[in-house]
């Protein structure tokens, strides 16, 4: 069974959260393969204020996600994915495992 993580990213500015969603995740969508990692949705909450960004994505059975990330962020693949990007605009990111019940649809 996969493991999920929702991770939910907090951004400096509007503009940055606008540039994240419509320029750096298209890309991360072209290279997440590479490293075993399965995107299912991006959305922003409705109304808020607070620029976030949810993600959610999993990981092949065994893998573990801290390493996975890692192994990613340090890629050629990531830098080419946030050129264009200040990384620092990131303000936070929250991440959350999911496991999913025995009913769920996604596994």
């Amino acid at each position: 069974m996969r493991t999920y993580e929702m991770r939910v990213y907090s951004l400096r500015t509007k503009e940055a959260l606008d540039f994240y969603i419509s320029t750096v995740y298209p890309r991360h969508l072209d290279n997440f393969g590479l490293f075993g990692v399965q995107a299912h949705g991006l959305w922003t909450r409705k109304d808020d204020v607070a620029n976030r960004i949810l993600v959610l994505v999993s990981y092949a059975e065994g893998d573990d996600p801290g390493e996975v990330a890692r192994r990613y962020i340090q890629s050629p693949e990531a830098a080419h994915d946030a050129r264009g990007f200040d990384v620092a605009d990131i303000l936070s990111v929250e991440s959350t495992i999911l496991i999913p019940s025995a009913g769920s649809p996604l596994k």
